[in-house]
C-alpha cells in the first residue's frame, strides 16, 4: 500500500517536498503535485525528486490555480520529465497517454482500461466496480467554520488502520481539501495540525491559539499554539519529528517564522508520520 498525497503547487507545500525528500521520504510516498502557480520551486521539486530517484507525478493538466491558463510558464518543467518523474492527468476523454490518470466520478473510472493505474473517488458506487489498479481519494480534512473552532474537539481520527483500506493505494489533500482558494482570508486564531499514530489508526492534533478576540498579533498567537506541544509530545513520544522538534526551537525562542513556514513544518511532519505508519506495516 502507497500513499499519494495530492499537493497543490503552492510554494511552501513544494518546499516541504524538498524538505521531506531531504529528511529521506519514505519510498511508500509518492506525491502528486496539481501545479497551481508559475514559481521556481515547481522545477527545483522535479529535480529534487530526479536526483534521488523517488517517484513523483506532476498532473499535466491541472484543474485549479492558474497555471493551466498559461501559454508559456516562466518556470518551465523540463521536457522529457527526468525519471522517474511523469505526467498524471485529470481524465479528459482525449487520447493524451499518462502513467497515471485522475478520475472525479463513477462514469469516468468505469471508461478506464484495464490495467490503467488510476485516483479514483472513494466512494462505495466506484469502490463496487473493482477496478484492479485504483488508488482511492479521500477528501476528509477535518474543517471548521472558524480556526478557534478546532478547539472544541483538539484529537479526531483521520484515517483507519491499513487492512481496511482497498485499492493499491491511498490519496487525500493532506492539511487541505478539495476545495482550493487561491488568496485565503485571514483568521482570528492559529491552528497546528499533527498527524499522529494511535491504535493503528491516525489521528490529528489540533493545538489551537487561546487569545482570539480579534486579528492581531499573529505571532503571541503562534507561540499559544505551540506551548502545549513539549507536554503533548511527553504523551505521545512516537509524534517527535524533525517538523516538531524545530516547532520546539521556535517556541523556546520566541520566534515567528510566518505562516508560510509553519505551514511547511506542518506537512514536514504529515508525511513524516505517514511515512511511518506506512513502514511500520
Amino acid at each position: 500500500m502507497n500513499y499519494y498525497p495530492l499537493i497543490r503547487g503552492r510554494q511552501y507545500d513544494l518546499l516541504a517536498l524538498i524538505s521531506s525528500m531531504q529528511a529521506g521520504l519514505s519510498p511508500q510516498i509518492i506525491p502528486i503535485i496539481e501545479p497551481v502557480k508559475d514559481i521556481a520551486v515547481l522545477p527545483r521539486v522535479v529535480a529534487a525528486f530526479a536526483k534521488a530517484q523517488h517517484p513523483l507525478f506532476v498532473i499535466q493538466n491541472p484543474q485549479v490555480g492558474q497555471y493551466g491558463l498559461l501559454a508559456q510558464p516562466r518556470y518551465p518543467l523540463p521536457t522529457p520529465l527526468p525519471q522517474p518523474v511523469q505526467f498524471a492527468r485529470y481524465f479528459d476523454g482525449s487520447d493524451a497517454q499518462a502513467a497515471m490518470l485522475l478520475t472525479q466520478n463513477k462514469a469516468q473510472v468505469g471508461l478506464l482500461s484495464v490495467g490503467q493505474l488510476a485516483v479514483v473517488p472513494d466512494v462505495a458506487r466506484v469502490r463496487v466496480l473493482h477496478h484492479a489498479p485504483a488508488i482511492y481519494l479521500a477528501d476528509h480534512f477535518p474543517t471548521r467554520d472558524y480556526t478557534a473552532e478546532y478547539a472544541t474537539l483538539q484529537d479526531e481520527l483521520y484515517q483507519y488502520p491499513l487492512r481496511f483500506l482497498p485499492g493499491v493505494g491511498v490519496a487525500d489533500y493532506p492539511l487541505a481539501t478539495a476545495y482550493y482558494d487561491e488568496h485565503g482570508y485571514p483568521q482570528r486564531a492559529i491552528a497546528l495540525h499533527l498527524l499522529h499514530v494511535e491504535h493503528g489508526c491516525l489521528r490529528i492534533r489540533h493545538l489551537v491559539s487561546v487569545n482570539n478576540d480579534d486579528f492581531s498579533d499573529p505571532g503571541a498567537k503562534f507561540l499559544e499554539a505551540v506551548a502545549p506541544l513539549r507536554a503533548w509530545l511527553g504523551v505521545h513520544p512516537a509524534a517527535q519529528t524533525s517538523a516538531t522538534d524545530e516547532l520546539l526551537r521556535l517556541g523556546a525562542t520566541q520566534h515567528f517564522p510566518g505562516l508560510g513556514t509553519v505551514r511547511k513544518l506542518e506537512l514536514l511532519h504529515w508525511l513524516t508520520i505517514y511515512g511511518r505508519w506506512l513502514e511500520s506495516k
